[in-house]
């Protein structure tokens, strides 16, 4: 009753109320920009079970938003850090830590488990993953979003009068065709905002207390100091998915994968010093320059598929080429057969060596 006072003695909220959020179990997808204040506002309003799903590392472009990180923490995984702050923020929550990357295999075996997913990435196949397994199991979806100064906000599949992301977005973005925060950058007070409007949301929507932002897309301009609810109209043409199957085989892409980049060979030694790290030049063996700066293990990405498994036992992986393009590719292989490694790709190839 003392952790809780202050929201307890709320109008219309009261012990009942607050027993509503300790029995709700709530899934938060990326522990980054969003997600941070998502569960720092969560884990300390009393949510029973939090659920924290992110398989990417901590690098230090990301300190500029992602306030519950410090600089000791760079290099591991967000989710793991996160619990472990979250924890002794509030030791009475059950925190479930899913220290990879949704996808389509795994999706629906985590999705079940929650109550509520609160949308916190940056990877429009992922966005769109979520919402339609949402729709189908019928379970609140808070989205949002944020380019450079600006954000949206909304909740799909609540109510007698659901809506959906397709409503709005009825198509998965072209390749390229939005700049991510890495290419068009992004102002770290946005996520801060945005994130606790998801939370507030979240709030309401368990506890049944107020309005909820669905039906209507939140449009924010933190420039300009403006916001707008704009409604959200029906696509009559959308024809769900009404089977898993459906969802499964559906091509959702992945041309907006997060790739984690080493810039710098300072940033790069820092890394091959961490325990089970390993460095791979999958470039054709006769390419030069050979690195010899550092310890390096030539994998061409021609045979990379078939060598695989020679990297089980490593947790940290970086792959190197000519300009970063197969390192990319290389990526892209390697996590479909190990999703909870962490792994780079140097930004600009062997030119890093030129420093």
């Amino acid at each position: 009753m003392n952790r809780y006072a202050r929201q307890i003695i709320l109008p219309n909220f009261g012990p009942q109320t607050q027993q509503k959020l300790k029995t709700s179990k709530v899934l938060i997808v990326g522990a980054g920009g969003l997600g941070i204040p998502v569960l720092q506002y969560l884990t300390a309003a009393g949510i029973g079970v939090i659920g924290i799903a992110d398989g990417d590392t901590i690098d230090i472009s990301n300190l500029q938003r992602q306030v519950l990180f410090y600089e000791q923490d760079i290099g591991y995984n967000k989710a793991t850090v996160a619990y472990n702050k979250l924890h002794s923020l509030n030791s009475e929550i059950e925190f479930v830590v899913y220290d990879y990357n949704i996808n389509q295999q795994n999706v629906f075996d985590i999705v079940e488990c929650f109550d509520i997913v609160v949308d916190c990435t940056d990877n429009f196949s992922i966005r769109y993953l979520l919402n339609d397994v949402c729709e189908l199991l019928t379970k609140p979806l808070v989205f949002a979003s944020i380019f450079q100064f600006e954000a949206q906000l909304s909740v799909f599949h609540y109510g007698v009068n659901p809506y959906s992301l397709r409503d709005i977005f009825p198509n998965i973005p072209i390749s390229n065709s939005v700049p991510n925060c890495t290419e068009a950058g992004v102002i770290g007070t946005i996520t801060g905002l945005i994130g606790s409007i998801q939370a507030n949301e979240v709030i309401k929507i368990i506890t049944n207390i107020g309005t909820v932002n669905s039906g209507t897309l939140l449009l924010v301009n933190s420039l300009y100091n403006t916001m707008q609810n704009v409604t959200i109209s029906k696509n009559s043409s959308l024809i769900p998915f009404t089977t898993k199957d459906q969802i499964l085989n559906y091509n959702y892409g992945s041309f907006c994968s997060h790739y984690q980049y080493i810039y710098s060979l300072n940033e790069l030694k820092e890394l091959l010093t961490m325990d089970n790290s390993i460095l791979i030049d999958v470039r054709e063996l006769e390419e030069l320059p050979k690195v010899i700066e550092v310890s390096c293990k030539q994998i061409p990405l021609s045979i990379l598929p078939s060598t695989l498994q020679d990297l089980k036992s490593y947790n940290h992986i970086v792959f190197l080429c000519k300009s970063g393009v197969r390192s990319k590719k290389a990526i892209d292989i390697t996590q479909e057969v190990f999703p909870s490694k962490t792994i780079y790709s140097i930004k600009d190839g062997i030119t890093i060596f030129e420093e």
